[in-house]
């Protein structure tokens, strides 16, 4: 009686267990079959592209479900299909666990250290963001979402430590800011990208949301013998597939910048998207490493609160070419819907 109930239960567990591989093999497809160039065309091309780029957003959470049928098919013994499933669960999960048994970097003499902090459109919690800054004691902050009402906040709190500065301030989302202890070497821009400003593949905004128009500040510094490019960046948030659209604007724009730069470079700010996503993938291939090669684990900044936050996805990043990442975690809670991002970088890229 026991084998026959066992035998019944089996096979509803069986056909769950390859329904479930099935839709997360098959979302995991369509994530990387959905070609770029549909960001650049208009209706079903383009929504189907913002699905595929949100199944990518969302990868190492599909890693995370298909762990179930994982182990249903290890009890059952279905080998086939138990390596159909390790291999997707390694694809989704593997960065993860290898994180944990990454090598340590041999840190630096003098180390710059670096802080990027979305503000919640100026409603972080001022005491709480001061407090982390006193902590990591960072060289350089790239605040995001930077407001007049906080700044007035900020300034008189960090002006002694930070001395130098450039805003570009907006009462929206996309103000920026920099502050540095160390001097720039040349004024600051706070639109760098003049060229795409007016590129004809960009709609008109309405209301408070904008676009990558607004500020994207970049500056200079003198660090180490060596100057250091450093870009504030704040990419448009995937709430709509014509934004997904201004990302691959923003991102085929800094990879032509690079592709001309040749000092050492620090890009650094929200960049809502992850390490999956198309955008890394030609920022990588423009030279540039995620300071996550340096950290452990799960290291998501967003959102920073609620149940969902107990498995956050990175959408905020520090990238650098031609430095050496030696250390990276998220911060804690400063009442942003973000997690700040902590990184630590040497003044010159290891032997290769």
């Amino acid at each position: 009686m026991a084998e026959i109930a066992r035998n019944r239960l089996a096979r509803p567990l069986l056909l769950t267990a390859i329904g479930a591989l099935a839709a997360c093999g098959g979302f995991l497809a369509l994530a990387y079959a959905t070609p770029e160039t549909f960001a650049h065309s208009p209706g079903f091309a383009r929504r189907l592209f913002m699905l595929a780029f949100l199944l990518r957003t969302f990868e190492t959470h599909i890693g995370l479900v298909v762990i179930l049928p994982l182990v249903v098919l290890l009890v059952l013994r279905r080998w086939t299909l138990v390596v159909v499933a390790f291999v997707l669960a390694f694809w989704t999960l593997g960065p993860v666990a290898l994180s944990f048994v990454r090598p340590s970097v041999s840190p630096t003499n003098h180390p710059l250290r670096i802080m990027t902090a979305n503000l919640l459109v100026g409603h972080a919690d001022v005491e709480a963001l001061v407090a982390q800054i006193l902590r990591f004691e960072p060289d350089v902050i790239f605040f995001q979402e930077y407001t007049p009402a906080k700044a007035a906040k900020l300034v008189p709190l960090l002006g002694p430590t930070f001395p130098y500065r450039v805003e570009g301030m907006r009462d929206h989302a996309f103000g920026e800011a920099i502050y540095s202890k160390i001097g720039f070497a040349s004024e600051p821009e706070l639109y760098p990208h003049q060229i795409i400003r007016s590129h004809s593949a960009m709609e008109s905004r309405a209301g408070g949301e904008v676009g990558i128009w607004d500020p994207q500040i970049r500056a200079v510094i003198d660090f180490q013998g060596s100057q250091i490019v450093l870009q504030n960046i704040h990419y448009a948030p995937p709430i709509q597939s014509s934004y997904l659209l201004e990302q691959r604007i923003m991102t085929t724009w800094l990879c032509e910048w690079l592709s001309h730069e040749t000092r050492p470079v620090v890009i650094a700010g929200d960049f809502n998207c992850t390490q999956s996503s198309v955008n890394f993938a030609d920022l990588r291939r423009a030279g540039l490493t995620d300071s996550r090669s340096a950290g452990r684990g799960w290291a998501g900044t967003w959102p920073a609160r609620g149940v969902a936050s107990l498995l956050p996805v990175a959408i905020d990043h520090v990238l650098v070419r031609g430095l050496q990442c030696e250390h990276s975690r998220p911060g804690t809670d400063i009442g942003s819907d973000h997690l700040p991002l902590l990184v630590i970088v040497g003044a010159s890229q290891p032997n290769r």
